[in-house]
């Protein structure tokens, strides 16, 4: 496989396991509760806690969208896709900011709904 070929295939996948991870997120577990508060099968009381999958689900794609390929030494498309070691440092930087994005929304979240109960 080339390396443009890879930049093309790990780019959509790590896209596709933002979303994936950010619904997993939600349907396993369910929404995000405080301890002691409702359940996940139960029925939303307030329109906040109705739009928590909505913030949790644009948490995944957004910490997607935060990296950029470009660099101080690396700015067009072929220096770029020189490098497979390049490529696959951005990818696991992808990864770990999807992660971190989808923490950042469940733990805001969280705070937000015990400080409202």
């Amino acid at each position: 496989m080339t390396n443009e070929r890879y930049l093309i295939v790990s780019y959509f996948v790590c896209a596709a396991l933002s979303i994936a991870l950010a619904y997993w997120r939600i349907s396993i577990f369910g929404a995000p509760s405080p301890a002691g508060g409702r359940g996940a099968g139960q029925e939303p009381s307030t329109h906040a806690e109705a739009a928590v999958p909505l913030w949790i689900c644009a948490s995944g794609p957004a910490g997607f969208v935060t990296v950029s390929y470009r660099s101080c030494d690396r700015t067009t498309y072929t220096e770029i896709v020189a490098s497979r070691g390049y490529l696959i440092e951005k990818n696991q930087e992808q990864i770990s900011s999807i992660l971190l994005y989808i923490l950042a929304a469940v733990v805001f979240w969280n705070l937000v709904a015990s400080a409202s109960s």
